[in-house]
């Protein structure tokens, strides 16, 4: 398997993050494959020239006049055959060098077949790896939402049960107890408790968990799983996507971004929000550049914005301000 490029983090990785992490490491594989050793068939002498005469025989062969006088007798296709060579010849094609220029296009068939076979079990790999992170991290994001309605007590009790079942048991009971049957049946105790397993074996606080440290998780994971990009492919691996509660973390061959919901005008939309990590500075820098752009065109207020110091607020405060400026300067 290729090995895991270095990456530029660009965001903090909690000491939960970590543990975590390697949490994720020993229950799943996280790798790509290796990239092939492919070597682009050597383009041979005169090839374009080649390649320009079989367009011009072609155009012969095709010529709408030929057509009304086609004849299909062994004689007529070989003579026929003979005056197009011919005249490719007298046209200057070198007809010496037809049989490397053709054995040149079935070799690159078979590059090009190569390459998209790599492609396509690449990303059905990481595809593979992906779902695999995802389920594993829903258990996590069980406990963030029984959390959120039972307290930080409630899950710290039931982490101490000792095994998923238990734990989940107790979760389950004390829902009953705060809330009604269909509250209680709604919250996904049976995923918390496994997911408060997996926090109590990397020594993680279920209380001080918070959705931070998972969205750095999936961006540290998923850049190892990412395909590796092939040198003269001409194309990259598919993206890979993480939901993390209401976050989404998408993962391409240059790193990981976060998008967060955010308010705009007329409702929420899910926006860019920071880089968190990438293959390289350039592309860090790179990403950082068209996150600034689509946000700067998109006047946006992320949940934790202050008040009035978001670009929407900005922006209602120049839509009404602009009519009572009117306002006042029609009246001095």
């Amino acid at each position: 398997m290729s090995k895991t490029m270095k990456p530029v983090i660009n965001a903090t990785v909690s000491a939960r993050t970590q543990a975590l992490l390697g949490a994720l490491r020993t229950a799943i594989t996280l790798d790509r494959l290796d990239v092939p050793e492919l070597t682009a068939p050597t383009v041979p002498s005169n090839y374009a020239d080649v390649k320009a005469g079989l367009s011009r025989m072609a155009e012969r062969f095709i010529d709408p006049a030929r057509a009304e006088g086609k004849r299909t007798g062994a004689d007529d296709v070989a003579r026929e055959l003979g005056a197009v060579l011919a005249q490719a010849a007298r046209s200057g094609m070198p007809l010496a060098d037809l049989p490397a220029a053709l054995d040149h296009d079935s070799a690159m068939v078979q590059y090009r077949g190569q390459q998209e076979q790599y492609l396509r079990s690449s990303d059905a790999h990481a595809a593979s790896q992906a779902e695999a992170i995802q389920n594993w991290l829903a258990d996590l994001l069980a406990v963030l939402s029984v959390r959120e309605v039972l307290g930080d007590d409630v899950v710290q009790d039931a982490a101490a049960a000792g095994n998923k079942t238990m734990a989940a048991t107790a979760l389950d009971l004390v829902a009953r107890e705060k809330l009604n049957t269909a509250g209680a049946a709604d919250l996904p105790v049976m995923a918390a408790g496994r997911g408060l397993m997996v926090l109590l074996a990397a020594g993680v606080d279920p209380a001080e968990l918070v959705l931070t440290d998972l969205e750095v998780l999936v961006a540290l994971a998923g850049i190892e799983i990412i395909p590796a990009t092939l040198p003269g492919a001409g194309l990259s691996a598919a993206d890979l996507s993480f939901r993390a509660g209401t976050s989404l973390v998408k993962v391409s061959t240059r790193g990981a971004v976060l998008y967060r919901e955010a308010d705009v005008q007329g409702g929420r939309v899910v926006l860019p929000h920071s880089v968190l990590v990438a293959v390289s500075p350039d592309a860090l820098e790179q990403l950082q550049g068209e996150v600034g752009e689509r946000l700067a065109r998109t006047p946006h207020r992320f949940q934790e914005a202050g008040v009035g110091n978001s670009s929407l607020d900005r922006s209602r405060r120049v839509v009404h301000g602009g009519g009572l400026n009117a306002y006042a300067n029609s009246i001095k």
